[in-house]
């Protein structure tokens, strides 16, 4: 009998197996096309010249050759015309300041918020996440109407504060790339938040209840409980915040336009790749762009977790 149980249980096993592998099969069948593929053919078509009819002529490193022949031009002061990819490089690195420490910020502030237990509380992390559930194209098209000069902004920073005078946001090259940094950390902040709600509601409440017995208010609570305890979910955040911000297209695309506004204000390197491979038909140069960026992401997220990511271990 224990046999024959022995062998039902067996069966019952195979089939949960070959279920889950089939369930995970299309996931990654389009991983593997989608992801390790195109970033391997991408490599391999850095090295040649192609406009998508032609045969590849190969090049080899004449297209990383342009793009450092572009940095170049830039750091020496050429127009943004000359040097695409630089002046998109030097956007996107002020873009990543601006959205990423605020964005973490602001999202633990939303979590902590949210953490507590007061009336209605469930419709605060329904608001908090509604951004993130929203389609980023729908929200900078929203926010391009809000930044107008007349527009809903304006006319509330013009009640609020005195003697401001209304700003051409979408228009004005000093202004363009700071709008797109608040909408993206406005639709950001709340995904974000997710995580460190979650990270908060598994400290343990002993803790807490100590340090209160001990005299410790609100405000010492958090700085010295809360936020140690969120430090892997805060570098965490911080990494993906970096990966995202870095390789920025969607906003600059519909609020910049694809040759990034006014001055190349809007203009990123992911808009600078898009029009190397699609508009100047390049994409030998475009996939040596590509490289350029996943070394600047995989670097500076290697530096950030060499340097503060032992708190994740």
């Amino acid at each position: 009998m224990f046999s024959k149980f022995s062998s039902f249980y067996e069966k019952a096993r195979n089939k949960e197996i070959v279920a889950g592998l089939s369930l995970i099969s299309i996931a990654v069948l389009l991983n593997l096309v989608f992801g390790y593929f195109a970033m391997i053919f991408a490599f391999y078509l850095s090295f040649f010249k192609w406009d998508y009819i032609g045969e590849m002529q190969f090049v080899g490193l004449k297209n990383y050759a342009i793009v450092v022949r572009d940095l170049i031009r830039g750091i020496n002061g050429a127009s943004y015309l000359l040097s695409p990819f630089y002046t998109g490089l030097k956007n996107i690195l002020v873009y990543t300041a601006i959205v990423v420490p605020v964005q973490t910020f602001l999202a633990i502030v939303l979590a902590s918020f949210a953490n507590q237990k007061i009336k209605g509380q469930q419709f605060f992390k329904v608001s908090y996440f509604l951004p993130a559930t929203t389609s980023s194209v729908i929200i900078a098209l929203i926010f391009i109407w809000l930044f107008m000069k007349n527009g809903f902004i304006n006319y509330v920073l013009t009640t609020v504060v005195p003697g401001f005078q209304p700003i051409d946001w979408i228009n004005d090259k000093s202004y363009l790339l700071l709008a797109i940094a608040l909408v993206a950390i406005w639709g950001t902040s709340g995904h974000f938040m997710v995580s460190f709600l979650a990270a908060m509601q598994a400290i343990p409440k002993d803790i807490y209840e100590a340090a209160m017995l001990d005299g410790a208010g609100p405000i010492r609570r958090f700085f010295f409980i809360t936020i140690p305890m969120l430090r892997p979910m805060i570098v965490y955040v911080v990494v993906m915040g970096l990966i995202g911000a870095l390789q920025m297209f969607d906003l600059a695309w519909v609020m910049a336009g694809a040759n990034g506004g006014p001055g190349g204000a809007g203009y990123t390197v992911a808009l600078d790749i898009y029009n190397e491979a699609f508009t100047r038909i390049n994409p030998g140069v475009a996939a040596a762009k590509s490289w350029f960026l996943f070394a600047i992401i995989f670097t500076t997220t290697y530096l950030f977790q060499k340097k503060y990511g032992g708190a994740m271990r």
